[in-house]
């Protein structure tokens, strides 16, 4: 751990190190070691993107997620008047990044959706990301030319039988599409892709970052013209 912490650049063995129980006693000099780079990188700014819900309509059954269509709430999807109300009251706050979320319905909420709403919203933002279902890499590349600047998508968990275990229904049960997804962001030359796993949803969260590490440096590798960012979400209470 010590030897990782003193490092100029983190091999595998230092990332595993730093993310073993033996790392629980650094916890301080890892925050200083952070800090100092975080400086390094972006000196004293802070970015920040506010998201907005286009829709919770969902066709994945999810034991985790409040939009699973087997939760009995109240659905709901953005038309151009409530996007139009929504995006101006963002704007008059001050931010300019945007990320647009929703459920993941590839029929309601897919493709002709995207194509309606994103012309305009690129007119009033600097940046323009998605947090929507996997797509192709063809559709990638057409949203591109739209102006979308960047993707998240999350793997949720790299342990394939706990994926099984907690994605039921629904296309998101697909393991590769999901786990592939970067891959043809990277193809489609999309600027920005996001990844993450969901802590707390399999039984290592140690693995599960090990393995972001892991995706991060192979994307890097094959798709070195795309930036990357690193989010951890983790399990929360939800409706259902």
């Amino acid at each position: 751990v010590e030897r990782a912490l003193n490092a100029s650049q983190l091999t595998r063995d230092d990332m595993m190190a730093l993310l073993s129980p033996a790392a629980s006693g650094y916890l301080e000099p890892l925050a200083q070691r952070a800090q100092r780079l975080t400086r390094q990188r972006f000196g004293n700014t802070v970015s920040f993107y506010v998201p907005l819900y286009l829709s919770n309509l969902c066709a994945n059954d999810c034991t985790y997620c409040g939009f699973s269509m087997s939760n009995r709430i109240k659905r709901k999807t953005l038309d151009e008047a409530d996007i139009a109300r929504e995006s101006a009251a963002i704007r008059e706050m001050g931010f300019e990044h945007l990320l647009l979320v929703t459920g993941e319905h590839q029929a309601k909420v897919g493709m002709d959706y995207f194509r309606r709403h994103l012309p305009a919203l690129r007119e009033q933002f600097s940046s323009l990301q998605m947090e929507v279902q996997p797509l192709a890499e063809t559709e990638y590349a057409e949203l591109k030319q739209l102006g979308l600047d960047g993707v998240m998508v999350y793997q949720e968990t790299y342990h394939e039988a706990t994926y099984a275990r907690h994605h039921l229904k629904g296309k998101k049960q697909d393991f590769f599409w999901r786990l592939e997804t970067p891959d043809r962001l990277g193809r489609a030359g999309i600027d920005k892709i996001g990844l993450g796993a969901l802590i707390g949803l399999s039984d290592s969260w140690r693995v599960d970052c090990y393995m972001v590490a892991e995706h991060l440096l192979w994307l890097q590798q094959h798709y070195w013209q795309s930036r990357y960012s690193v989010s951890f979400p983790r399990l929360r209470p939800c409706t259902g």
